[in-house]
């Protein structure tokens, strides 16, 4: 009888475990890219799944160390010491009040941007290595060889960040 007891509150719980919002839900993350092999084309799709709930390091830097990020519940942003690319033309705000302007994204509830600071994210305790992920709330990052991801889960926009490009989304 304590036995199906037991197993009646197990079933319950695990009911009611399942339920919750999006900020519970696991979600996965798809990076395609396309292979080239003598005269084939292969493409090769890496999965990761970013489990839910507050999981790894708040205030990172990815294993190269060219990438420095701080993520909250709110938003998440990157920065970054060497890149390949130029961004796109400062805001007037930034010239404005004399702050760097291109270091950085950010996404936070509306949207993703360029960050206007005159801070940076770099020196925190942490290291997101690759192929690991990051999650408070509905805001993650994704560390991967190739970049840094970080998006809202709740409205799908972020941002790609690495040395050779960066994307918007």
């Amino acid at each position: 009888m304590a036995r199906l007891a037991c197993g009646s509150l197990l079933l319950a719980l695990l009911a009611f475990a399942g339920c919750g919002g999006n900020d519970d839900a696991t979600t996965t993350v798809t990076q395609g890219s396309t292979v080239t092999q003598g005269s084939g084309t292969a493409q090769t799709q890496r999965t990761l799944a970013v489990p839910p709930g507050d999981r790894g390091p708040h205030y990172f830097e990815t294993p190269s160390h060219n990438i420095g990020c701080y993520l909250s519940r709110h938003d998440a942003r990157c920065d970054i010491r060497e890149r390949d690319w130029s961004p796109p033309p400062e805001p007037k705000s930034c010239i404005k009040f004399g702050v760097d302007y291109g270091q950085g994204l950010v996404v936070g509830p509306n949207h993703a941007e360029f960050v206007c600071a005159g801070d940076t994210v770099f020196g925190g305790p942490g290291l997101l290595g690759y192929g690991h992920s990051s999650r408070r709330g509905s805001i993650f990052c994704v560390s991967r060889s190739a970049g840094i991801t970080c998006r809202n889960a709740g409205n799908g926009h972020g941002f790609f960040l690495a040395r050779a490009r960066y994307r918007i989304f």
